[in-house]
């Protein structure tokens, strides 16, 4: 595991602190959730520019983002 400095403003560090008062966890595994979730969309933001170029989605596609969302969230769940 690394170690990475960043710096947060105002509004996103009371958004921040607003997730960790109302769940308990840590304030980097309030972040590392954060950022899992946002990176893991790169897979749906391809999918969504996909459609929108109307290539559409396939089921096993949708699948995939279905459980990789599932995985996230039950990740952040158990405070990974």
């Amino acid at each position: 595991m690394s170690t990475v400095e960043i710096e947060l403003d105002a509004d996103l560090e009371r958004l921040v602190d607003a997730q960790v008062a109302g769940s308990g966890r840590p304030r980097d595994a309030v972040i590392a959730a954060a950022l899992r979730r946002g990176l893991g969309g790169g897979r749906l933001r391809a999918i969504l520019d996909a459609s929108r170029t109307a290539t559409a989605a396939n089921d096993d596609d949708a699948s995939e983002i279905a459980l990789a969302e599932v995985r996230a969230r039950r990740a952040e769940q158990r405070g990974a």
